[in-house]
């Protein structure tokens, strides 16, 4: 996350600050590994910026004896691949409308949200995961 000036960033390398040494490896690594749509996507970008990917998980979603509960991504923000944000905000929303009318405990709201975000969360890493380091067959490859 060092840029072209020798700044070091700590979650964006802004667009247009990259290496051009770097750059290059990169454009390089892409032609050799992508398919051809993405690669062409690569070789064609005019000013790359590199975004950190980050998990961040909470360990529990109630304070203050209920007074404080934490919803959508302030509960676990998902890495982008998962484009789970919005699924986590509307469930929240639902099950928040039944802890609020009566339908649910508190600490139902609690287990399901919390469980939830940990699920997606583990998902989220697992999907990265292979598709940076996993195989992928085709269909009908063994």
């Amino acid at each position: 996350m060092t840029d072209s000036t020798g700044t070091r960033h700590h979650y964006t390398l802004p667009a247009g600050h990259m290496s051009p040494k770097i750059w290059s490896a990169q454009q390089a690594h892409a032609q050799n590994s992508l398919p051809p749509q993405f690669s062409e996507l690569v070789q064609k970008t005019k000013e790359p910026f590199v975004q950190v990917i980050t998990d961040v998980l909470t360990p529990k979603s109630v304070f203050m004896d209920g007074k404080v509960l934490l919803v959508g991504d302030a509960l676990a923000g998902f890495r982008p691949h998962t484009a789970a944000s919005t699924s986590q905000a509307a469930l929240h929303a639902l099950l928040l409308e039944e802890y609020m009318s009566g339908r649910m405990e508190l600490s139902e709201w609690e287990r399901r949200t919390e469980e939830w975000a940990r699920w997606m969360s583990g998902r989220g890493i697992q999907m990265g995961n292979r598709s940076q380091f996993g195989k992928h067959p085709l269909p009908g490859d063994s």
